[in-house]
């Protein structure tokens, strides 16, 4: 974390608060909607209830991505508080400040993350 300045610990801070605020809205909007007592009068064919099963399935899903997202977060918030923000789970050394700035729940330089995309590991 020596390569960041007091000013990208906070602007990094901001950034993480604010994609955690944001994060956090989605999953209050994915919420499964309530029925209302006049839906219980409604006539409903098959068709229906597979195209409600197949919305709920979508909103279940992306309700799963954005917990994992809010997870990241979380815990690049935690390292930076902790001093342990920036460095490279694999290989140890810094990651870029400007890969930080464009994605900064990065746990990995992008090297290394090229290569667990790639499945080889470092």
């Amino acid at each position: 974390m020596k390569h960041l300045n007091e000013t990208d610990r906070h602007a990094l801070t901001r950034q993480l608060e604010r994609m955690r605020s944001q994060v956090l809205d989605e999953l209050c909007g994915t919420a499964p909607d309530i029925p209302t007592a006049g839906d219980a009068h409604e006539v409903r064919s098959h068709a229906d209830e597979a195209e409600t099963a197949r919305q709920d399935d979508v909103r279940f899903a992306e309700a799963e991505v954005d917990r994992v997202r809010l997870r990241e977060i979380e815990q690049a918030m935690n390292r930076l508080a902790e001093g342990r923000y920036g460095v490279c789970m694999d290989c140890g050394e810094d990651i870029p400040r400007e890969r930080l700035l464009a994605q900064p729940t990065a746990i990995r330089c992008a090297a290394c993350q090229a290569a667990a995309e790639r499945g080889n590991g470092r």
